[in-house]
């Protein structure tokens, strides 16, 4: 007789078995670069919490590489950087939505909100396409 299998059961699983190999390619000494490359000016803004600010920048950068990272395969099938992102549209504007709110928790002038906001799509955007190409070179290396 055969093994009953719940599909959604195999589907996170694989699923968890993608990310897994998606994290190699990440280094968080990048991630750390590149939070202060970006939020250096707005974590000054919240000296008494700093570290909980940085872990959170780190956090997103590894969801949004991971959400960019499952768009790989598409880019492995022809499919241009631009449309593989419109395919994650609603996730990665959810993501930012929650980044944007953690900043905002933390206070802000209003007159760079609209700065901040562009500040944390630039992030975000630019870990998505760095987790886009990362999958994109291991499916182009059989590595998936």
């Amino acid at each position: 007789m055969g093994i009953v299998m719940d599909f959604r059961e195999k589907q996170r699983h694989k699923q968890l078995d993608s990310e897994r190999r998606a994290l190699q390619d990440l280094s968080f000494t990048k991630i750390e670069e590149s939070v202060h490359s970006y939020f250096d000016q707005y974590l000054a803004l919240v000296p008494a919490a700093g570290a909980t600010g940085k872990e959170m920048c780190a956090e997103y950068a590894l969801e949004s590489f991971l959400l960019g990272s499952s768009m790989g395969r598409f880019g492995f099938y022809g499919e241009e950087m631009g449309k593989a992102f419109e395919r994650s549209k609603i996730e990665f504007y959810a993501l930012l939505d929650d980044f944007f709110d953690f900043w905002l928790f933390w206070g802000s002038d209003q007159e760079s909100l609209s700065e901040l906001q562009d500040v944390c799509r630039k992030y975000l955007y630019s870990w998505w396409t760095e987790g886009f190409n990362a999958s994109l070179k291991r499916w182009r290396l059989k590595l998936h």
